[in-house]
């Protein structure tokens, strides 16, 4: 028996041995399938292994890793690295309209030529008409 200022905290709920019912127990290892957790456990004491399964009643809250959020798009300006609003765009193809290069309007935005041709021609801030 370990004394308990020795004691390692623990980062489950204390199980116990299903053979022995001691509580000298420790996870080995732990699984995640969708909407159900495996933790595969062994007694200390006994030796006896045993699996518990937790299975949620609902869904973990949240996208899936690696997932997007379904609805949600930040467009234009309120997506939170965009340098140019809704009004310089409008403006950069009324320049482009009015007979300025790509070239000259680059330099007043500080912004590549090719990026410039590209809200031109609609191919980005298509959401702006």
């Amino acid at each position: 028996m370990v004394p308990s200022s020795l004691q390692c905290k623990r980062l489950y709920p204390t199980m116990r041995c299903r053979s022995c019912s001691s509580s000298n127990t420790r996870v080995t290892c732990t699984e995640h399938h969708g909407n159900e957790t495996k933790r595969y456990c062994r007694c200390l004491d006994c030796g006896a292994k045993y699996r518990t399964i937790e299975r949620y009643a609902q869904p973990k809250p949240g996208p899936a890793k690696g997932g997007r959020r379904p609805g949600i798009v930040a467009r234009g300006s309120s997506h939170g690295m965009s340098i140019l609003t809704e009004e310089n765009v409008l403006d950069i193809r009324k320049m482009h309209r009015n007979g300025k290069t790509y070239k000259q309007i680059s330099e007043v935005y500080g912004m590549s030529s090719s990026y410039i041709s590209k809200i031109v021609n609609y191919k980005q801030w298509k959401h702006v008409a």
